[in-house]
């Protein structure tokens, strides 16, 4: 899908307005449902991310995700399905208005009592996704839009859940790179940045951290923390506490209860914040009832005139009866002396102090230093070589707090490192640089980094081929899988996509081979029913009950089994009475061989085998008569044509050759006969 596509009709019934935006994972279009007359938001998965089983996942868990979550504070999920292509849409709804971002950025901070009651609706509409076990993971101004109710009131909603995550899911599973950092940096909490301990699983306390980012922001029209680039604002979130809502903008006064709550959504331990959403609603709540109540009154200052007042006032005039002055008395000579050798000694003990402060900044105690040169600027007047001080002083603490800011990006990146968080050490990597750009260990830094991406890109790889290898098993086409059982060889060997690939290859295999048998014991049992071989069949149902066949298998089998069984003690019994029929039949005594099949039905009422016998010697008798017909039919032929009797020889043959077309004498008396004609 292009920008060029406005006007085109999807799926036969949206129909593309406008496109909206464009990002890794698919394009937002603004459309209109033909049928319904409505304006509505369609993304649609990427071409080029269609075929990767990871992001259709993804695309797929943002739609299921959203369709347990019916609350007026977030999107409405309408529709999702797939185009002829193969590529995966979601139809959201429509909202007109703007983001939180586009208000801050165009307008500045919201009034408190609009911040605070859009907060309100923010986090109803999280408690919403958190109470179906899910948690959003990208709370940012970007995603929160703002537009009005049918009253015209303002409502907030929160939107894409691209990111979102199901709790109940097994604590491995996840559709996405390892060591990948989901959510934006300026905005995410302390865990999703890689503080939980080992074990530990994300919660929905993160959200409830990165919306108190977010409402910090709306309140005062900045970040909790200040800093040049995004690394900054991680750092610092991993180890410094945010900067208070009172005075961080002159242009906004924050009551300081309003700061205190707003601070607890900070915390970066997350025991410490809200223990969920509704506790954080009711704090809001409380605040906002209280602004409602409050009122403003002014205040008199006094000796204040109505008029602004002067900030630095001239110095009133002398009266015009003011005394003239006069020379000083002895007395006043010896007090003004006394002060000046007071303020002497003052000024030597200030000289003392300050090289105490000088001294001691030059050993490192920073804290002694900064305590000495406080007291000496607390004197009037201010000791001369101050100044300076501050100023050696404000460039060794900021040299203590760049080596402490290197130490902690170390640490960070080290930490990442062995963590094999590769994104994240990434951004440790850059920000450690930018604090020391030559730093001693910068390629060696480097080095790890890099190598790190490419074994994450190597894992990613040995797990796609794992993936396909289990589908391709899932097909039972092991030849696809043992294709991608190659490239784990080359990319993997001995790792553990390829150990798990491997075992589930070697079980696939031992379940063919299981079955190959099966199916062989099967086929020998069977044969050795319908032979009637009992120790055979026995042996071969052994078999079977050791290759842990199917309960009702086995039941079918072995009754098959009594059945040969029972059909091999009647032959046991009905042996002596086998002997004497066959004894019978040899000698063509049908009446004798009935009675000894007479005798056996009533030894064994139940066998089918006299049933069996009768039929045979009936067909036996049968086969005798017939044979002594045409043998009879035979010489009739030849009586007729040796009397040269020709049409009753022609009627005895055909009646002959009705009884056996076959006969071997057929040519010879066809030959007589015509031979009878033509004489």
């Amino acid at each position: 899908m292009t920008s060029q596509d406005n006007g085109a009709v999807l799926d036969g019934k949206y129909e593309i307005l406008d496109r909206l935006a464009s990002g890794g994972m698919g394009e937002v279009y603004l459309v209109r449902h033909l049928h319904l007359q409505e304006q509505r938001v369609i993304k649609i998965l990427r071409p080029e991310r269609a075929t990767d089983p990871l992001a259709a996942q993804r695309f797929l868990q943002e739609a299921r995700v959203a369709t347990q979550i019916k609350h007026p504070n977030v999107a409405i999920l309408y529709d999702y399905s797939q185009l002829p292509d193969g590529r995966f849409y979601m139809v959201w709804e429509h909202i007109e208005g703007e983001d939180v971002g586009t208000w801050l950025r165009n307008r500045g901070p919201f009034p408190l009592a609009v911040g605070i009651d859009l907060g309100i609706q923010a986090l109803r509409g999280l408690e919403a996704i958190h109470a179906v076990g899910v948690i959003h993971r990208d709370v940012s101004p970007d995603n929160m839009m703002i537009t009005r109710d049918a009253r015209g009131r303002s409502l907030l909603k929160i939107i894409d859940l691209g990111l979102a995550k199901n709790l109940s899911q097994h604590p491995d599973f996840e559709i996405t790179q390892a060591g990948m950092f989901m959510g934006k940096l300026r905005y995410c909490s302390p865990e999703q940045a890689g503080a939980l301990p080992e074990g530990a699983r994300l919660d929905h306390r993160s959200d409830l951290y990165s919306f108190a980012a977010v409402l910090y922001e709306m309140l005062c029209g900045l970040p909790p923390y200040d800093s040049e680039n995004q690394h900054g604002f991680l750092l610092k979130r991993m180890n410094e506490d945010p900067l208070p809502l009172v005075g961080r903008n002159a242009q906004v006064q924050i009551p300081r209860e309003l700061d205190v709550i707003v601070r607890r959504g900070l915390e970066r331990d997350r025991e410490n914040r809200y223990s969920d959403a509704v506790a954080f609603i009711q704090a809001l709540a409380r605040m906002a009832e209280r602004l409602r109540g409050a009122s403003t009154q002014e205040v008199a200052v006094p000796g204040a005139t109505s008029g602004r007042v002067a900030a630095n006032p001239a110095p009133a005039a002398p009266a015009a009866d003011a005394p003239i002055p006069r020379e000083l008395s002895r007395e006043e000579r010896l007090d003004l002396l006394a002060q000046i050798d007071r303020a002497a000694k003052k000024q030597e003990g200030s000289a003392q102090v300050l090289q105490r402060a000088e001294q001691a900044r030059q050993a490192g105690r920073m804290d002694e230093a900064r305590q000495l040169a406080n007291q000496l600027a607390s004197q009037s007047p201010r000791p001369r070589g101050l100044d300076e001080l501050f100023v050696r002083l404000h460039e060794a603490e900021q040299s203590a707090a760049d080596s402490a800011h290197v130490q902690e990006a170390e640490a960070l990146l080290e930490k990442y490192l062995k963590e094999r968080k590769q994104n994240l050490a990434q951004l440790a990597l850059e920000t450690l640089l930018e604090l020391r750009p030559q730093h001693a260990r910068r390629q060696e830094y480097q080095e790890r980094v890099t190598a790190m991406g490419a074994e994450a890109m190597r894992l990613q790889r040995a797990h796609q081929a794992l993936q396909a290898g289990r589908e391709a098993l899932a097909r039972n086409d092991r030849r696809s899988a043992w294709k991608q059982m190659e490239i784990l060889q080359q990319i993997d060997r001995g790792g553990e996509s390829m150990l798990a690939l491997q075992a589930e290859l070697q079980e696939a295999e031992g379940r063919e081979r299981r079955r190959a048998t099966v199916d062989e014991r099967r086929q020998a049992f069977e044969m050795a029913v319908r032979a009637g071989r009992v120790g055979e069949a026995e042996r071969e149902l052994r078999n079977l009950q050791e290759l842990e066949i199917t309960k009702v298998t086995l039941n079918l089998y072995e009754e098959q089994l009594a059945q040969v069984r029972n059909r091999a003690q009647e032959n046991v019994a009905a042996a002596p009475f086998e002997q004497r029929f066959r004894e019978r039949v040899q000698t063509r005594d049908w009446i004798g061989a009935r009675e000894v099949v007479e005798e056996l039905e009533r030894a064994l009422p139940q066998s089918p085998r006299p049933a069996q016998m009768f039929a045979e010697v009936a067909r036996l008798q049968e086969e005798e008569r017939r044979r002594a017909g045409i043998e009879q039919g035979v010489q009739q032929v030849e009586a007729f044509v040796a009397a040269h009797d020709p049409t009753r020889a022609e009627l005895a043959l055909k009646i002959l050759l009705q009884m056996d077309p076959e006969n071997p004498h057929r040519k010879r008396l066809e030959k007589a006969v015509a031979a009878l004609w033509k004489g």
